[in-house]
């Protein structure tokens, strides 16, 4: 986000880093605003009060928080200690929340594939098997880092179809691994399974 923006925040006059709902924030409001909202969502969730407009609300905040409080960890160069701390916190948090936010159910599967990232500075490839599958994405082990919001190119070894698909959130992996969570963004079921007779398994 443009950094010559002032926080929006109530009697606050420093620049924001970062923005939520398009309103800038500076890093302490945005760590504020972040753990405000997941407190709320994590209420709701638990009191099972979510229509399918919340729950769509709840993961676009989710990626957005996520992203951009890696981006700040990452790039501040004068966090101290606790601040760096929360910023992880919302991260894990964040993530957590995020699976709880099933919008259908998992299939354990191995499935080869080949993901490719055209990220700025920072592209790659590898091939890799699927974790777990759903209907809108999946989860893979891979050795590269991706953060939430990158965009991944995956393709199936077995059928040759390809799909776009957006990191939705990472966690540490086996050895030297990470385990990331891909949803898709042009395609539906992609992984041609029976989802409704799985949902009646469940």
């Amino acid at each position: 986000m443009n950094t010559t923006e002032h926080c929006t925040a109530e009697d606050c006059q420093r620049e924001g880093v970062s923005s939520i709902d398009g309103s800038a924030l500076c890093r302490s409001h945005f760590i504020d605003v972040c753990y405000s909202r997941l407190e709320r969502y994590e209420e709701q969730r638990k009191a099972q009060k979510l229509c399918v407009a919340d729950a769509d609300s709840m993961r676009h905040f989710i990626n957005e928080c996520s992203r951009q409080a890696d981006e700040i960890e990452q790039q501040s160069k004068d966090l101290d200690n606790l601040e760096r701390a929360k910023l992880v916190d919302i991260i894990l948090s964040a993530s957590e929340l995020g699976r709880h936010l099933r919008r259908s159910p998992r299939k354990a599967v191995s499935i080869p594939v080949h993901l490719c990232c055209e990220r700025l500075g920072g592209a790659w490839e590898e091939d890799s098997k699927t974790v777990l599958l759903s209907r809108y994405g999946a989860s893979v082990q891979v050795s590269h880092p991706a953060k939430p919001g990158e965009c991944i190119q995956i393709e199936r070894f077995d059928t040759g179809q390809k799909a776009q698909a957006r990191v939705a959130w990472q966690r540490p992996g086996d050895r030297d691994t990470v385990r990331i969570g891909v949803e898709f963004v042009d395609c539906d079921n992609f992984w041609g399974l029976d989802w409704a007779a799985i949902e009646e398994t469940r």
